[in-house]
């Protein structure tokens, strides 16, 4: 038998009060103070909204980061005995799906959310009725040429900076040329969550269909239990499926990656590069790096959020264009609450799961001691912090005028604090309440 790459260990289960809207909830697996071997976590049992409400599905939320919604439409009897259905009233009410644990938190939180739809005036809302938590075991780990280097920020942080500061060591790999967008690594990584991940033949790849989209590929369908059943030693097919395969995908993910950066350090002359650094939104794949390499390193840089949203909003006049979510806000209050509420509650999930094996950088830090600021992150990467080459790369990048296609303020002292001339008092009162706690978590006033 081979050993279990990953498991999940399930420590409690928290079934909430139920919404006015529902009639009634269960949880049936997964069951507290329980492991579950392979890559994946059974998520099952049933809903009902109390007339003339519907619950359609259910939301898996890691977090910030919806994992899967599973449709509520398993037949289940029992329920509607339970629940005293009239004959003929249907009995779907069941729900049953799996989750991949390649990449979840380290200490994982699941929230089990309700879509609830009323009929009568077709509004929807979400209520979360059950929170699971646990925590991963994984033996994934596999050496590399190099180490991943997560840049992690969301729009207008100061990304495009650091990636220069970066890009300037000869320990470090990156695309090299504005504005650092090639996310290579965060390609092959996210292949590897999708073809790891189990088979899901409502939101990915159905046995019956996935040959007629030439342009996707979803999760395997043959790692679906009811697939291993039908063969005359089924075990021998779950050891492939969550044993083998994964490794094996790890391998071929991480093989990529390095034959990628292979030729980034060929065409830099970097023979001696240890790492490849990149831009990343906070997502799903950063725990996976951190599933898959042995010594991977993150940037999480911030920028007070009220500056993001003006620097934001001179970025969108300068181009004449409606960029970073602003298309899908119907105002600028509306685009606070839907777009930078939500990214920087990510951050703050970003520091507070991996602050210890993160570093945290400010913009305004960086703009204001830029030697002192490098040397910290230097001395955290392990590579020459010496003042030589700190006051070369200080040189080459503070002190030109550079390009001006992705600036929005006259000078980098000027774009500090600027919401305090620029920000309309009712949007700052608004900023002020909606962001007090993420602003709070990284020390801003």
């Amino acid at each position: 038998m081979i050993s279990e790459p990953l498991s999940f260990n399930v420590a409690t289960i928290e079934l909430l009060s139920l919404p006015e809207e529902v009639e009634g909830f269960s949880l049936d697996a997964p069951t507290a103070n329980a492991q579950y071997n392979g890559h994946s976590l059974p998520i099952a049992g049933w809903a009902s909204g109390r007339s003339p409400y519907v619950v359609p599905s259910i939301e898996i939320m890691n977090g910030e980061t919806l994992l899967k919604r599973v449709p509520i439409q398993v037949p289940r009897p029992d329920v509607a005995d339970y629940l005293k259905k009239a004959p003929g009233a249907g009995n779907k009410f069941g729900f049953h799906g799996f989750i991949g644990t390649l990449g979840l938190h380290n200490s994982t939180r699941l929230d089990i959310v309700l879509n609830i739809y009323d009929p009568r005036d077709q509004s929807r809302v979400k209520k979360n009725v059950a929170t699971i938590r646990g925590k991963k075991n994984n033996s994934l780990l596999t050496e590399s040429k190099y180490q991943p280097l997560m840049l992690t920020a969301i729009g207008r942080s100061g990304t495009t900076l650091v990636m220069q500061i970066l890009g300037e060591h000869n320990k470090i790999l990156t695309s090299n040329f504005y504005p650092y967008e090639v996310k290579q690594s965060a390609y092959w990584m996210h292949l590897l969550k999708v073809l790891n991940d189990p088979a899901d033949f409502d939101n990915s790849s159905h046995p019956d269909k996935f040959e007629s989209n030439l342009g996707l590929i979803g999760h395997n369908p043959y790692t679906h239990q009811e697939s291993m059943r039908q063969f005359k030693e089924p075990d021998r097919f779950y050891d492939y499926y969550n044993k083998k395969l994964p490794r094996e995908l790890v391998k071929f993910s991480v093989s990529r990656i390095e034959e990628f950066y292979d030729l980034i350090a060929a065409s830099e002359k970097r023979p001696d590069a240890v790492y490849f650094a990149e831009k990343f939104l906070p997502t799903h794949l950063q725990p996976m790096f951190n599933d898959v390499f042995t010594k991977p390193k993150e940037i999480i840089l911030t920028r007070d959020f009220r500056d993001m949203i003006c620097s934001a909003q001179s970025f969108n006049e300068k181009r004449n264009s409606q960029a970073f979510g602003r298309e899908r806000a119907s105002d600028e209050f509306d685009w606070v609450h839907r777009i930078f509420s939500t990214g920087a509650r990510r951050v703050v999930e970003a520091w507070e799961d991996r602050k210890y094996s993160a570093i945290h950088v400010r913009y305004e830090d960086l703009i204001l001691e830029p030697e002192a600021q490098m040397k910290r992150i230097f001395e955290y990467l392990e590579i020459d912090s010496s003042t030589s080459l700190i006051h070369k790369i200080k040189e080459k990048i503070f002190n030109s005028s550079g390009s001006t296609h992705h600036k929005t303020s006259e000078n980098p002292e000027k774009s500090i604090a600027r919401w305090k001339n620029e920000m309309p008092k009712e949007l700052l009162e608004y900023c002020n309440e909606k962001l007090s706690k993420e602003l709070k978590t990284f020390g801003y006033e």
